[in-house]
């Protein structure tokens, strides 16, 4: 017998190849048009390219498609009978994070960037099928990078609510042991290496100083000036890769990070002796105008203690140094404070501040 031929040598390979790609998932796109004709050739496409192809020829249409199939990518046009494409890539943005968005519109007018969700990239009509690829490609690295962020920070907040039960944990063997509990508290602060000791003292004695200002009763002064102190215990149980963070934390890191705040909360609310500072922590990152974290609190709903620990924080982070920014001096961190109120702080609380910044 001959030598087999090349084809026979690797058809093995070949099958096993092929029988390995239909065990992976195939990507799945949506592709959103009013026009038949060009749903059709960018389906073509799509299946060229190896992806799995869904069709709908409106936004409404699109949300029940991507309900039914997990979407990776979705082209969308932007303009279509009933809501258009930025209204979808809204609605995706928000009930479908991870699924990429590519618009395609043929009025470059239209595009209102200011306004539209994050997008994986823009197709301009008429576009040849090589840039249609392009778009393609972008579409399933944006997904893929969302994804493992979204995993990564599923992993991060795990890792919190884990903290949390540890530092309960280890405050009851202490407070067991006969340790004071703020004194433990701030010895569990230290082992992490935080500057929480530090900064807490800092915002303490501003927030002692506004709240004289205030004339308010010695018993609150006292209140303010214990929460302050312990305003951001919950960083004890926050995860080592965001605190120690050289650079600036992305949108999703900062809102695993202010999940500081219902931590320290929660630590406080386990205590037997800090109990009642838990709300006044649990409200210190709320805005006097709303919109702050974690339960959108405004006005007088957020407690006093609160609403001057939040000037005092804000000041005492502006003028701290940080790896990835430089401190404010104190005239310009007051102008901010200034700047601030009354959307995020308390009016008559920055003007008790003003008259107490830079005393010693």
């Amino acid at each position: 017998m001959g030598q087999p031929s090349p084809y026979y040598r690797h058809f093995p390979l070949a099958a096993l190849l092929r029988r390995l790609a239909g065990m992976l998932p195939v990507a799945q796109m949506l592709i959103v048009d009013d026009e038949p004709s060009v749903r059709d050739v960018m389906s073509r496409w799509a299946a060229l390219l190896g992806l799995r192809p869904h069709t709908a020829a409106s936004a409404d249409e699109a949300l029940d498609a991507v309900s039914a199939h997990r979407c990776d990518l979705a082209v969308i046009d932007v303009m279509m009978p009933g809501h258009d494409g930025f209204w979808l890539a809204g609605e995706l943005q928000r009930g479908h994070p991870s699924t990429a968005v590519v618009i395609v519109t043929g009025h470059t007018e239209l595009l209102r960037s200011e306004s539209s969700p994050p997008l994986a990239d823009l197709l301009i009509k008429p576009f040849p099928r090589e840039r249609f690829a392009i778009a393609v490609d972008r579409g399933r690295h944006w997904h893929r990078q969302v994804v493992e962020d979204l995993e990564w920070h599923t992993r991060l907040s795990r890792e919190i609510d884990d903290q949390v039960v540890e530092v309960c944990g280890d405050l009851a063997r202490l407070r067991e042991r006969g340790i004071d509990e703020t004194a433990a508290l701030l010895a569990l602060a230290d082992e992490r290496a935080l500057d929480l000791a530090g900064h807490g003292d800092r915002v303490a004695r501003l927030s002692v100083l506004a709240a004289r200002a205030l004339r308010l009763d010695e018993a609150t002064v006292a209140l303010a000036e214990q929460a302050a102190r312990l305003h951001d215990v919950g960083k004890i149980a926050m995860p080592e890769a965001l605190i120690t963070k050289p650079s600036a934390l992305s949108p999703g890191e900062i809102r695993l990070m202010q999940r500081h705040v219902d931590a320290g909360a929660s630590i406080l609310a386990a205590t037997a002796s800090l109990s009642h500072l838990a709300p006044i922590v649990g409200a210190s990152h709320e805005r006097f105008g709303g919109g702050g974290y974690s339960r959108g609190l405004a006005g007088a709903a957020i407690p006093l203690a609160s609403r001057i620990i939040g000037v005092a924080d804000a000041y005492d982070a502006m003028t701290s140094d940080r790896p990835y920014r430089r401190r404010l001096d104190s005239a310009e961190a007051a102008a901010e404070v200034l700047r601030c109120a009354p959307s995020q702080f308390d009016p008559a609380v920055v003007v008790a501040f003003m008259t107490v910044v830079g005393r010693p």
